[in-house]
């Protein structure tokens, strides 16, 4: 028999093994994070234990906030029956940390009060192909057998013991019966494809018969709407003209109607038609949108209300707007407050005029609120601090489906409060914005086989060498400036580390070991080459290239764009004060941040302080030390920023940018002669350059179809 530790916890006794929390009335099953929290309460008891302690000896340092902290020690006390007032567990000392109070003893491994067996903790897995079901552990039945070992242990009086026996007989029923009924059924699912195009296919839509599928299909530098038949496989083209780009689509309730996006470089419209099988009748134009508003539109309940995103231009945030067909009147919804992209993602409750909307907040936490359509109610139902997107409703409408944290490979659902979740599908390929199927079980996603590698070219020779390659995705490579070493993000191991490479690529070493959920959006050098700093949605990192490890800067959580080091003891960056951009800088010997001349927005410091760029808040563009302005049209039409990220850099007289419309190429000019050299075709918008070589991103897009998942119930 394994030895597992295991505690006497007052009329608990917990086992880590079996991530269990057992009393004489039943056993509970534990969050794994509960258990690893519980597990250093434990082992350090009767001492006061700071957030800070915790999130580095519990959660290994991970990214979490100290709400993520609170809401774990408040589903802890729950389990245990704590009273936060009157504690008899977990007690807290304010602006302090949290002290374990119970009595705690070891429990060797004869001990078996009150611990289920390994045998009766089994979970229940399915293995199918290319998929993973959800592992659920079910509770456990107190046996008679047990109940008499447990009464046998204690010395009862005859006269007692009959009593005794009927009172535990009673329990043991009701808890019988009491786990019979509440035990929920595994659900226990695969996935077939619906899709196998020679493209990217995304954004599925089932008609409300379940006969026909509407996507979206990349193909040959074109973005087209398809409806496919899926019994016979007979497949349309909504056809709108080659320069145009159309999708994504809504079906009404009844599957007579079809209403889609249709967008150029010049315009934005929405059509309305007619659907018969895969006939369709003439397309009305119904609703011009801005110029760049790419949104997404979904038929309500009713045929003649629509609801549908659109911007105020190119690189502004989505609003929602609901409008009547017929008459063309429009209204705009209540919704959260507007950051990043807005309120792109939606949608409609199965059975109720309700949205679901998904939307990042100030600290870039994404929030899921439920918009009552007919009373223009907004009600927040939760947020989590992770990079994960687009929430849906679950067939029943009591449910939240999302994919799960980055790079998502998973569906998660959770209930309206953001507990409870459990794996709905887990697969081996990274899966995109989920939608329902109209069979009130399933669920519908875009899966890939796309992955990222890492090129370096020789600007003078024109040779391409790679430099990582792995079948997941490598990028943000960036030039150590000391040395010939490559420092990028990778996949390799399931989840995002940086590894450190060479320019003859002759060697790739792992640096970290996060192992966690963290997306980086940027990565820089500092001037030394001791340090890399690295950006997430709402962080920035600093990471030791000698040990790996790292330390997040003492800044409010919010979005950060621009980040450089100014020198080996300052870095730089950009976060919004009301409505402006204003640069900062922070000093990592003193943890100190304060705000640069308010007339910057961005600033790129470079190790070569010649080429520095500098942008005010007329977006007019500076370079060097001595901030000379830059009067070249070529430069000034470029994109600044891509995102977060400098997109334009100088090197000496070269300057470089990514020009996604024109061929999306990476482009070397030289303002001196007017030459403009296409360097690479690519579809990575992150490169980095040093002497005459470049770094960059290349994706390889192998393919993406569009799944079902096909449930189970036993």
């Amino acid at each position: 028999m394994a030895v597992f530790m295991r505690w006497k916890i007052a009329q608990f006794v917990f086992c880590d093994q079996q991530q269990t929390l057992t009393s004489e009335l039943e056993s509970q099953q534990l969050e794994p994070m509960m258990v690893e929290l519980l597990s250093y309460f434990c082992q350090n008891t009767n001492q006061i234990i700071s957030k800070d302690q915790l999130i580095e000896q519990v959660w290994l340092g991970r990214i979490v906030s100290d709400n993520a902290v609170s809401k774990l020690i408040t589903k802890l006390r729950k389990a245990l029956a704590d009273n936060v007032r009157k504690p008899k567990f977990i007690a807290t000392f304010p602006k302090k940390g949290y002290k374990f109070i119970a009595l705690v003893e070891p429990l060797t491994d004869n001990a078996q009060l009150l611990e289920p067996s390994a045998t009766e903790q089994k979970p229940d897995i399915n293995l199918s192909t290319n998929s993973l079901t959800r592992v659920k552990y079910l509770p456990r039945k107190t046996s008679l057998t047990e109940v008499f070992a447990l009464s046998k242990n204690k010395p009862v009086l005859w006269r007692t013991s009959f009593l005794t026996l009927f009172v535990i007989l009673f329990i043991v029923v009701f808890a019988w019966f009491g786990f019979k009924n509440t035990e929920k059924q595994p659900i226990l699912t695969h996935a077939k494809a619906l899709t196998r195009d020679a493209g990217n296919e995304f954004s599925p839509s089932i008609s409300p018969d379940g006969t026909r599928v509407a996507y979206m299909l990349w193909q040959d530098e074109r973005m087209q709407l398809m409806i496919k038949n899926i019994a016979d496989e007979r497949t349309i083209d909504v056809d709108h003209g080659i320069e145009a780009g159309v999708g994504p689509a809504s079906w009404s309730e009844d599957g007579e109607l079809l209403i889609y996006l249709v967008a150029t470089p010049e315009r934005c419209q929405y059509y309305l038609r007619t659907i018969d099988n895969l006939t369709l009748g003439e397309p009305r134009l119904i609703h011009n949108c801005p110029t760049g508003s790419y949104g997404k539109v979904l038929f309500t309940h009713d045929n003649e209300r629509v609801v549908f995103a659109q911007t105020t231009g190119i690189n502004t945030p989505y609003s929602l707007f609901e409008m009547n067909v017929s008459t063309g009147g429009k209204r705009r919804l209540s919704q959260p407050a507007l950051y990043l992209g807005g309120n792109s993602q939606f949608d409609l409750h199965p059975t109720d005029n309700k949205l679901l909307i998904s939307s990042p907040d100030e600290q870039q936490w994404e929030g899921f609120y439920s918009l009552d359509l007919d009373s223009d109610t907004l009600r927040l139902l939760f947020k989590q601090d992770a990079y994960i997107c687009c929430g849906i409703w679950s067939h029943d409408g009591e449910r939240v489906i999302l994919m799960g944290e980055y790079p998502a490979y998973q569906l998660l659902s959770y209930d309206l409060s953001g507990n409870d979740m459990q794996i709905i599908y887990s697969g081996t390929q990274k899966l995109d914005r989920p939608s329902r199927h109209t069979n009130g079980k399933d669920y519908l996603f875009s899966s890939d086989q796309n992955d990222m590698n890492i090129s370096l070219t020789n600007l003078i020779s024109k040779k391409n060498a790679v430099i990582a390659d792995s079948t997941v995705d490598d990028r943000l490579a960036t030039f150590a400036p000391h040395n010939e070493q490559i420092a990028y993000i990778s996949l390799t191991t399931g989840s995002e580390e940086v590894w450190l490479t060479t320019v003859e690529h002759n060697q790739r070493t792992k640096l970290t070991n996060f192992n966690d959920s963290r997306h980086y959006v940027d990565l820089k050098w500092s001037p030394n080459g001791k340090l890399l700093m690295a950006l997430t949605l709402n962080e920035i990192h600093i990471i030791d290239v000698q040990t790996g490890t790292f330390n997040r800067l003492k800044i409010s959580q919010t979005e950060i764009r621009a980040v450089s080091f100014k020198d080996k003891d300052f870095v730089s960056y950009s976060i919004k004060i009301g409505r402006k951009w204003r640069a900062h800088q922070y000093q990592l010997s003193t943890n100190v941040a304060s705000a640069i001349d308010e007339k910057w927005q961005y600033i790129q410091y470079t190790h070569n302080s010649e080429n520095t760029l500098w942008i005010d808040q007329k977006n007019n563009l500076y370079w060097g030390k001595e901030q000379n302005p830059i009067k070249d049209e070529i430069l000034l039409k470029q994109d600044l920023l891509y995102n977060r990220v400098f997109n334009l850099k100088k090197i000496n007289q070269q300057w470089f940018w990514f020009d996604h419309d024109a061929g999306r190429y990476l482009i070397m000019y030289s303002p001196t002669s007017g030459k403009l050299t296409h360097i690479v075709q690519t579809d990575v918008l992150h490169f980095d350059i040093k002497e005459n070589q470049v770094v960059y991103g290349q994706l390889q897009r192998i393919n993406s179809d569009i799944y079902q998942t096909q449930s189970l119930n036993y």
